[in-house]
């Protein structure tokens, strides 16, 4: 289990990320939208799911918030397939962080192995064979 995690975005049609994200998560909060988090000094999440919709639907100065916020939480950003090409064309998330809604499931459980100590974490700055090493090594 991940102790603390905050889900951030408009969850329909992500049921699969959302209750695989909940289902690791000993605490979660939920934001619909970045500008709704609210910083609490006591509250360090593990892990960051944001579920993303559209291509461009955060900002650079939403994502750098968030990074800036909580520099150590692990992140994911869910995307669904209105974002599919958006890593071709546009570069606001890191290719590390961004992954498919049909391959969410795997990269939260890669993820809590990471918080566990069992496996290195892939870094925010990683190549795509590194991604892709990652993502399919057990």
């Amino acid at each position: 289990m991940i102790d603390q995690g905050i889900l951030i975005g408009r969850t329909d049609g992500m049921d699969r990320a959302v209750s695989s994200f909940l289902n690791r998560c000993q605490t979660a909060s939920y934001f619909r939208q970045v500008s709704d988090l609210s910083v609490e000094s006591n509250f360090v999440p593990k892990i960051i799911l944001v579920l993303q919709h559209w291509p461009e639907e955060y900002s650079r100065d939403e994502i750098d918030l968030l990074h800036t916020s909580f520099p150590l939480a692990r992140f994911i950003c869910c995307y669904g397939p209105w974002c599919a090409s958006d890593g071709r064309s546009r570069q606001l998330w890191a290719p590390s962080v961004r992954v498919s809604l049909e391959d969410v499931q795997l990269r939260i459980d890669a993820e809590l192995q990471v918080s566990l100590g069992e496996r290195f974490p892939l870094e925010r700055t990683a190549g795509l064979d590194e991604i892709f090493e990652f993502d399919h090594s057990v």
